[in-house]
């Protein structure tokens, strides 16, 4: 791979598994056997022996390193660019800012409107790739903060107070309902968001 070019978390995993790999073949004293050439990478990296001379094969044909798995049949696997990450990243932190709930569902939705169509299996594995967590969200409500919301609370403490005589009393009678037509169970636990910075 030429320098200055983007590692991927796959290759990352595989400069781990041949650093350990090295590391327990200089661990069993001074001199290995390197006869074997494709047998070493396949064990150094935890391939098959097989999927290993394919690769070297069409390499050798092609100057090219395939990038789907080259006994795949049908479509390739779809994989998101890193651009459209980047927007991902900002939508989730922009509605976890808000308190919204965000699903695979929704976010698909979102990206089908505004980028482009993502599939929702393809966006639930990019998200865990991307260091994602589907877990317990917090339960604030980011109903009770929206602009209007506010405004309707602060008039209504106003009339509160302006039904208030000077000795606490009310003027007028107040009656209470029991409760309103939401609350806080009606929203999923659930949501999406970045482990470092928590639901």
């Amino acid at each position: 791979m030429p320098q200055g070019q983007a590692v991927d978390v796959r290759e990352r995993q595989f400069v781990v598994q041949l650093k350990e790999y090295f590391d327990q073949e200089r661990r069993q004293g001074p001199t290995v056997s390197t006869q074997d050439a494709v047998g070493r990478v396949a064990q150094a990296l935890g391939l098959g022996k097989r999927t290993v001379k394919e690769i070297l094969r069409t390499y050798r044909q092609t100057g090219q390193v395939a990038t789907a798995p080259l006994d795949a049949k049908g479509k390739p696997p779809y994989r998101i660019q890193p651009a459209l990450e980047t927007v991902i990243r900002q939508r989730i932190r922009e509605l976890n800012r808000q308190g919204s709930h965000i699903s695979v569902r929704s976010l698909a939705h979102w990206l089908n409107e505004h980028y482009e169509e993502v599939p929702r299996a393809t966006l639930g594995r990019a998200l865990q790739r991307m260091g994602l967590v589907y877990g317990q969200s917090r339960q604030t409500s980011a109903l009770r903060e929206r602009d209007e919301v506010v405004i309707a609370r602060r008039a209504y403490l106003r009339a509160k107070r302006a039904n208030r005589n000077a000795h606490g009393g009310t003027v007028r009678p107040e009656v209470y309902l029991d409760e309103s037509y939401i609350n806080v169970n009606h929203s999923t636990p659930r949501t999406w968001y970045f482990a470092e910075d928590g639901p």
